[in-house]
């Protein structure tokens, strides 16, 4: 890797021929060539030797890349010290869990997603699609947490998109022996109140039954495990039942609905008692065809 030094001090110059990948896909709207500090943690994994080509040496390349963008691309050292960071991390071999999501729609989804891949252990049946699929996610997290515009979101979230895809036909055929849900939203803590991607998701499903391709809709409610196991059955029944009225308001029949409540008894993620975790606090939505 060449780097032009612009002046003797702590800046350079750098013209990088960037390959063709979703991440690095957002600097080609940037300037090519601009003077910012170097990164001692960008620049101690751009050092390292990639030894072998497995997930953590693959996840480590896509924080580089991420790191090198907001680095050399946009001038942002703090993106780029914590992306090259979690990119040292990877190449050391700890764990690297992808960014908690943003308000954005779909990012909780993604991130349900990623965990569910990790737990099926695709870092070691397709560790590239993987690593692939995290370093676009986190992109596009960061992207939102900068408030840039569509067309960058878009990049990495199609990313994503693409590599998860491809990771969705890797997942064994013995974990699929249930249909998975076509929604889940989260709810917040000790809360019943519809997420923001709620509308979106009731309009579908309107729009779905409507035009007669669906004919039935089972609705379940889920909790964490933070407080009284009996309260945290009410509270998913309540979750579920605030999810069937927006439905019935946009026109959904009520016939045609069930509900399920399973209060702390099917976790997607298993955690501890008395362990808040988000991805617990959710209702998942089957569409009957």
């Amino acid at each position: 890797m060449h780097r032009n030094k612009a002046s003797s001090k702590r800046g350079r110059c750098v013209v990088r021929l960037m390959p063709a990948t979703a991440i690095l896909a957002t600097a080609l709207l940037a300037s090519a060539c601009a003077i910012y500090p170097d990164v001692d943690e960008l620049e101690q994994l751009r050092q390292r030797e990639q030894a072998k080509p497995f997930y953590d040496e693959l996840l480590a390349l896509q924080y580089q890349q991420l790191a090198s963008t907001e680095a050399d691309y946009r001038g942002n050292t703090e993106a780029a010290r914590f992306y090259a960071t979690k990119g040292n991390m990877a190449a050391e071999g700890k764990e690297v869990a992808p960014e908690s999501p943003t308000d954005v729609p779909g990012q909780q989804e993604a991130h349900v997603r990623l965990v569910a891949y990790k737990d099926n252990e695709l870092d070691i049946v397709a560790p590239a699609l993987l690593a692939r699929a995290q370093g676009a996610y986190d992109c596009w997290v960061e992207e939102s947490r900068q408030g840039r515009n569509e067309l960058e979101l878009s990049v990495c979230r199609e990313g994503f998109e693409q590599a998860a895809a491809s990771l969705d036909r890797e997942l064994p055929p013995a974990r699929l022996g249930e249909q998975p849900p076509d929604y889940t939203l989260f709810f917040g803590a000790n809360s019943i109140e519809l997420p923001d991607n709620a509308r979106a998701v009731v309009d579908d499903i309107a729009a779905a039954v409507e035009g007669g391709q669906v004919t039935g809709v089972r609705i379940a409610g889920h909790s964490d495990r933070i407080g009284d196991g009996q309260a945290n059955l009410r509270l998913s029944s309540e979750r579920a039942r605030s999810v069937l009225a927006a439905l019935e308001a946009a026109g959904v029949q009520r016939q045609i609905m069930r509900t399920e409540a399973f209060g702390e008894t099917e976790l997607l993620v298993e955690t501890p008692d008395e362990v808040a975790e988000a991805r617990n606090r959710r209702v998942e939505i089957y569409l009957e065809r």
